[in-house]
């Protein structure tokens, strides 16, 4: 979250007083010093260094998938959640460019902080959001080809995974794009730079509902990925039990092999044993999917305490009492989600074969490589 709230409040037309808490651990806690302080490194550089390389990664991996074809249903739901975060890290490039236009013009800095703020700052929310819900299909999809895999290749056909993910999308990002009308921007006059800078303020749809407004907001981001984190470690029970007795069978397999080639053969054994997945490829699926739940566990979990504690606390918020509290976790959060959105590529590469040779293939620039793909 980038904000020079404290500025804008200001230009509001209120006190500092009438906005900080009266409680003496939040001054211990967070002066104006320390949370500037806290802006430049942690949300100036951090983030938007994360998001930079967001940026890349996702569109790397959108540009692999894309030459991988989408033949089967993970490479379109993967593509989609990798779009996701590309709006999601341009977002947050874009909304951290007022770091850099500082050194040259504050004022043009202090207005593009408070034009990107509504914007760019809810967009990284929702659109972690939908990623969250996302991942939660993709579970699901992989939950039910190792129950059903037989079946699950006319179930869940390309066709039919890019028509959820659009649902999906539209469904969980309309939720909240509400949010994104309740803010005006207005041009005044600044004393301090000596110039018309952008001010952020209330609208009067915000006042007359914020109540309700809020109330259904922060129970949105509570429910959305608390069922999505739900529904993942489900999948990841069935996947893993599905598994384990793939494991079974492998070994029972074994014991039929070595009985048959001392000349007894256990027809029962034979019978009680039904083809699993492949072995190496079994152990490919729990890695990944291991990693993904310690992802979203790391991202969704401080996400849903946040929202919690703005449903509990009201003044927990932006253009409140505890806005600079607020925006101090906001600063963590925006980390995990940035982190969130830039790591599937090293994941996908260092676990999919072939997303691996494809990647090398299209980006190879080795004069042997050249040689032998001309010949």
């Amino acid at each position: 979250m980038s904000t020079l709230m404290n500025d804008i409040l200001t230009q509001d037309g209120r006190d500092q007083d009438q906005v900080e808490s009266t409680t003496p651990y939040y001054y211990d806690f967070l002066d104006e010093r320390k949370r500037k302080i806290a802006e430049i490194v942690m949300d100036y550089v951090i983030c938007f260094c994360i998001a930079f390389v967001g940026v890349v990664t996702n569109i790397l991996l959108i540009s692999v998938y894309a030459r991988l074809g989408y033949r089967e249903s993970a490479t379109v739901s993967m593509t989609t959640i990798a779009i996701w975060d590309l709006v999601k890290s341009l977002g947050g490039v874009i909304a951290r460019l007022s770091g850099i236009i500082s050194f040259w013009n504050p004022a043009t800095a202090l207005s593009w902080s408070n034009i990107c703020t509504p914007v760019f700052d809810y967009l990284t929310s929702f659109s972690t959001y939908v990623t969250s819900v996302m991942a939660a299909y993709v579970a699901i999809e992989r939950c039910l080809c190792v129950s059903i895999p037989l079946k699950v290749k006319w179930l869940l056909t390309p066709r039919v995974t890019l028509t959820a993910c659009i649902i999906i999308s539209v469904v969980v990002f309309g939720c909240f794009a509400v949010m994104f009308g309740i803010y005006d921007i207005r041009w005044e006059w600044s004393a301090e730079f000596n110039a018309t800078v952008a001010v952020c303020k209330k609208n009067r749809f915000y006042v007359n509902n914020e109540e309700p407004l809020f109330n259904y907001y922060n129970l949105s981001g509570i429910l959305w990925p608390l069922a999505s984190f739900i529904v993942i470690v489900i999948a990841t029970i069935i996947i893993t039990y599905k598994l384990h007795q793939g494991s079974k069978f492998r070994a029972c397999q074994s014991n039929v092999a070595v009985t048959s080639q001392s000349g007894t053969q256990n027809q029962g054994n034979i019978d009680a044993c039904y083809k699993p997945p492949n072995h190496r490829r079994d152990h490919q699926v729990i890695k990944m999917l291991m990693v993904i739940i310690a992802i979203y566990i790391f991202c969704l979990s401080p996400r849903i305490a946040l929202t919690i504690a703005k449903y509990i606390v009201h003044d927990l918020y932006c253009l409140r009492r505890h806005q600079h509290l607020f925006a101090f976790i906001v600063y963590w959060l925006s980390i995990a989600d940035f982190i969130n959105g830039a790591v599937n590529f090293f994941i996908i590469y260092s676990m999919s074969s072939s997303f691996r040779s494809k990647f090398i293939t299209i980006f190879s620039f080795s004069p042997n490589t050249s040689s032998s793909n001309s010949k």
